[in-house]
């Protein structure tokens, strides 16, 4: 009578117990967008980005291939990021009606985790693979804080896979070149701080006086000089989630993707 009584209760808590990842995940998934296909919850995204992003869309919708790339940016996740992926994919309908070519990139900048989203028919040609070896390639915008740069190379990747461009590497090119000389430049400091140290223990070793002071309290000062202006680069702006147009169309489920993380 016991046992009856506990597998009663245990099918009755069942349904509740599978409800609450998904409680959680609901929670988190925002309205869909009436004028953007980009909401940035962290405003990290520059207008430029976000609008460049909708002027994308706007130009896929008059081909064939109708693609239509949505970004969802948030802080933390709920639950898996799979899961909140899928359930924003359905309830903002990505992707045209007629082709069914919907992509969503969703991003968890504390979580340091990333996932495409494909419908069916995008999956086709965006297949898992394809979509991890993109996510892969753009960690490195990611790790370097380029966030704007990070979420163009993945939208750039994902065109050229359905337009035949090759957008993304020209990206890449740039930023791979942009890096090296900033790796250039912070390193140049410690050249300086190495050749005025070894210079002043020279000239101490010599025993000199008088006006050989000054030549070092010269050298100290460049050194100084040199080390605050590099450290005083160009800060990174971002602007706000703003819609910028481009909107969404009603398209399928999503069918297939990759996560992955940097």
């Amino acid at each position: 009578m016991k046992k009856g009584v506990i597998w009663l209760v245990g099918l009755l808590l069942l349904p509740l117990i599978l409800l609450i990842p998904t409680s959680s995940v609901v929670a988190q998934v925002p309205d869909r967008p009436q004028e953007s296909t980009v909401v940035d919850e962290t405003n990290s995204l520059s207008q430029e980005t976000i609008q460049a992003i909708d002027s994308e869309n706007r130009a896929w919708k008059s081909t064939s291939e109708q693609l239509q790339v949505g970004i969802y940016m948030t802080s933390q996740l709920s639950g898996d990021i799979e899961s909140l992926a899928n359930e924003l994919f359905r309830k903002w309908q990505v992707g045209f009606a007629g082709t069914n070519n919907g992509v969503l990139v969703v991003i968890a900048l504390e979580d340091r985790k990333f996932r495409i989203e494909t419908s069916d028919n995008a999956a086709t040609v965006l297949t898992d693979v394809t979509s991890r070896r993109i996510l892969e390639d753009a960690r490195s915008f990611f790790r370097e804080g380029d966030y704007n740069g990070g979420v163009r190379y993945i939208v750039d990747a994902i065109g050229d896979r359905f337009y035949g461009t090759d957008r993304a590497q020209a990206r890449m090119e740039d930023f791979e070149e942009e890096s090296g000389e900033e790796s250039f430049q912070a390193v140049i400091p410690f050249i300086i701080a190495l050749v005025i140290v070894v210079a002043i223990f020279k000239d101490s070793g010599r025993g000199g006086r008088g006006g050989r002071g000054g030549g070092r309290n010269a050298l100290l000062w460049l050194l100084l000089n040199s080390s605050s202006g590099s450290s005083n680069g160009g800060s990174h702006s971002s602007g706000s989630s703003g819609f910028g147009g481009g909107g969404w169309s009603g398209g399928g489920g999503g069918g297939g993707g990759a996560s992955s993380g940097w």
